[in-house]
């Protein structure tokens, strides 16, 4: 009994494993291939060179539409938080048919394919004779990441006990006081969860982007991609995908000390 449970464990963690490299292995690639001294993708390197990490921070395009792409991820984390969270509130609050119905509603960008919604959007500008700029773009990013801020504030706002609240009143507490001082502290998490995650979603969006942006306002994302279009895989492009990746992790840790965010996965 003992060697079939240790055999089926074996089994067991040898199918995580295998699974984890998987999913990692086109990081280990790029990372491993962004230290190459060659022109082209190779992996693994067969030389160290920190060549194209140099050229990533002296090419200004690049540099200029990555700042692009941070305000208006930034921006779009900001409105996503201000139009958000209320409608949270507002949807575990009301009744609970409202509720399931406009919950589809809310959560219909994470189920709709992003070439349609991206068509749509462009659609609906053209009706209203808006040329795509910086703000139809922050409102489109948030458009993509209202599903996030749902399921996480909402998750957060339903195991949250509102008889502290009321408590608060009961002690002299104006309902401005016991927001900032009971509610918020709670969901505070969540909320700091939420915000990443429309961070992260505004910053890596390609496809809306690409139909509503303009030749002006050019993102991150979508230089990368016209880059590889025109003239291929660049090893600089990689470089920037290595600095990304690692940032990323580092937040993602953080995120997990502090704010234990992977219980809202």
């Amino acid at each position: 009994m003992k060697r079939k449970k240790f055999i089926s464990k074996t089994i067991f963690s040898i199918i995580v494993i295998l699974i984890l490299l998987f999913i990692v292995s086109p990081m280990i690639a790029v990372v491993g291939a962004s230290v190459s001294n060659t022109e082209y993708f190779q992996f693994p390197p067969t030389s160290f060179s920190l060549r194209w990490y140099k050229e990533a921070f002296q090419n200004r395009e690049h540099i200029n539409s990555l700042a692009s792409s941070l305000k208006i991820a930034v921006c779009a984390m900001l409105a996503g938080d201000l139009l958000c969270i209320p409608a949270c509130f507002a949807l575990t609050r009301g009744s609970r048919k409202i509720i399931k119905k406009m919950q589809v509603l809310f959560m219909a960008p994470l189920f709709l394919p992003m070439i349609a919604l991206g068509v749509g959007l462009m659609l609906w500008l053209a009706k209203l004779g808006i040329r795509g700029n910086f703000w139809t773009l922050v409102l489109a990013h948030v458009i993509v990441a209202t599903p996030y801020y749902i399921r996480v504030v909402g998750t957060c706002l339903a195991e949250f006990d509102y008889g502290l609240v009321d408590a608060a009143n009961s002690l002299g507490a104006t309902p401005v006081k016991a927001f900032f001082y009971v509610t918020l502290p709670s969901i505070a998490p969540g909320i700091i969860v939420a915000s990443m995650f429309g961070f992260m979603l505004s910053f890596s969006e390609l496809i809306i982007t690409l139909f509503i942006s303009v030749s002006s306002l050019t993102t991150f994302p979508v230089r990368v991609y016209s880059s590889m279009v025109t003239e291929g895989l660049n090893p600089m492009i990689l470089a920037y995908s290595t600095i990304i990746i690692i940032i990323v992790l580092i937040v993602s840790v953080l995120a997990e000390k502090f704010a234990h965010w992977s219980k809202y996965f």
